[in-house]
């Protein structure tokens, strides 16, 4: 018994000894960071932009602007911005082609539909688009084309307020909206009127940037702003008057791509 006892003892302590030195032996790599010597292409750093814009999917006008951004990159994943949008132009879709078309060009058989001129008078276009948003950037890496040519990237989130600035297409009296609409006795049709003004609303969507250098990079956002509109003027919840209660909020598609210059123009590199 004291033979088997002696070699339990001996056996626990050829196994426990070097278990136990080996806890206290500390890696050199505990406390290092995931990756070394790398670039922070965005933190603390700030972020100026300009480019162009365009709508997606709108009903009768698609806006170009000329687009502007500047941001601050608190930390390498989260970020503040403003941007703005300024139309160049406001190009017919073939929805309103369509759509005005088939209107009657005069009032010498009248109908309840709209004469074209009536119905252009009211339709309204984007003059200019506003925001401020918060950026999450959850996703970095490097890319290659081609095995020769490298760069960084990343993918962000982004949220905030937006205002899209409206004034109506045409020049004719088209009357502007307001609380208290002239009623309409049946079979009369609602004076229409032009939404114009500033409208604010959410502002939502996604980014990415391609690093050309440290302080270089191509800017690409998808975003959409959902404002209080009334592209038509028209009397749109039913109760024979046109007003800001037709006003309904719907979604404006907006396609980004920047050129963005960082300062400083040096990217720090981590330990």
């Amino acid at each position: 018994m004291q033979k088997r006892l002696a070699f339990l003892i001996v056996a626990v302590s050829v196994v426990a000894l070097p278990l136990a030195a080996q806890a206290q032996h500390k890696s050199p790599l505990a406390d290092a960071p995931a990756i070394r010597k790398r670039l922070e292409l965005r933190s603390t750093r700030l972020e100026l932009g300009a480019g162009a814009a365009t709508t997606i999917g709108q009903d009768f006008f698609h806006s170009v602007f000329i687009d502007v951004k500047l941001g601050f990159h608190i930390t390498d994943w989260l970020s503040i911005a403003a941007f703005g949008g300024f139309a160049v132009a406001n190009l017919d879709t073939g929805f309103k082609t369509n759509v005005v078309g088939s209107l009657p060009t005069d009032n010498t058989n009248p109908t309840r539909a709209p004469t074209q001129g009536e119905a252009t008078a009211t339709m309204n276009k984007i003059q200019n688009m506003f925001g401020a948003q918060l950026e999450v950037t959850p996703f970095t890496g490097k890319y290659s084309l081609f095995g020769k040519i490298f760069a960084h990237y990343d993918f962000y989130a982004l949220l905030g307020v937006g205002a899209l600035n409206y004034a109506a297409s045409g020049t004719g009296n088209a009357n502007a909206c307001s609380d208290n609409g002239q009623l309409a006795a049946p079979p009369a049709q609602p004076t229409p009127c032009a939404v114009t003004g500033l409208k604010l609303g959410l502002n939502a969507g996604v980014g990415a940037h391609s690093f050309i250098n440290q302080f270089l990079a191509l800017n690409f956002e998808l975003r959409d702003i959902v404002a209080p509109n009334n592209a038509a003027g028209r009397d749109v919840n039913g109760d024979r008057r046109v007003d800001n209660n037709d006003l309904t909020y719907g979604n404006t598609f907006i396609a980004a791509l920047n050129l963005v210059v960082y300062f400083p123009t040096t990217a720090d590199i981590s330990n």
